[in-house]
């Protein structure tokens, strides 16, 4: 296991449109190796953020079929770097409802672990302003823990932050580092 190494954060604005996303991140995957990251970490739904439901259901594809997962199991193969891909929206394995899934992949362009978030962001904000994952997504059931290089990495997304049981658990399953993808908003980190 390696005591040191260096990780890249690529801090992107997804959109409705996956490829113009991708446009965006598949040449800082490559930049951030060629500046010396082993690992690199995206955003939580890098692939797309898409706020109307029907759209959101249209697009989405199962996990064998989503493009935009094959293309950053490439570009992680390409630059030689484990990627953790934030999350993607895919269709989950057991009914209608969605997954937002984080992939790590390894250098080799193999994917090592999958974690569906397991805390959905259900709040209602000062504003008025609402937001109800479960109207669209199915919570995650599993904790997730895999080998890296580097040690133990435990596996979370966004909203999960703000539950410490499931970081005490991660720790007790070995994990000696964690990520948490989000895609926050101002008013929703506040939330």
């Amino acid at each position: 296991m390696a005591d040191i190494f260096t990780a890249a954060l690529i801090q992107t604005t997804s959109g409705r449109d996956p490829s113009v996303t991708m446009d965006a991140v598949l040449p800082r995957i490559g930049e951030a190796a060629n500046r010396g990251a082993a690992f690199v970490m995206l955003p939580e739904t890098v692939g797309m953020m898409e706020p109307d439901a029907t759209q959101l259901r249209a697009k989405a594809r199962p996990e064998s079929e989503t493009p935009v997962l094959e293309q950053l199991r490439a570009a992680a193969a390409d630059a030689g770097v484990w990627l953790l891909v934030g999350s993607l929206v895919v269709q989950a394995d057991d009914g209608d409802k969605l997954a937002n899934r984080s992939f790590l992949i390894d250098a080799t362009g193999a994917i090592q672990a999958r974690y569906d978030k397991i805390h959905l962001f259900d709040v209602e904000l000062a504003s008025g302003e609402k937001y109800r994952e479960s109207a669209n997504y199915r919570p995650g059931k599993d904790l997730v823990t895999t080998a890296t290089p580097w040690g133990c990495l435990g596996m979370s997304v966004c909203y999960d932050l703000r539950f410490p049981h499931l970081y005490r658990a991660l720790a007790r399953q070995g994990a000696v580092f964690l990520s948490v993808p989000a895609a926050f908003t101002r008013p929703t980190g506040q939330a």
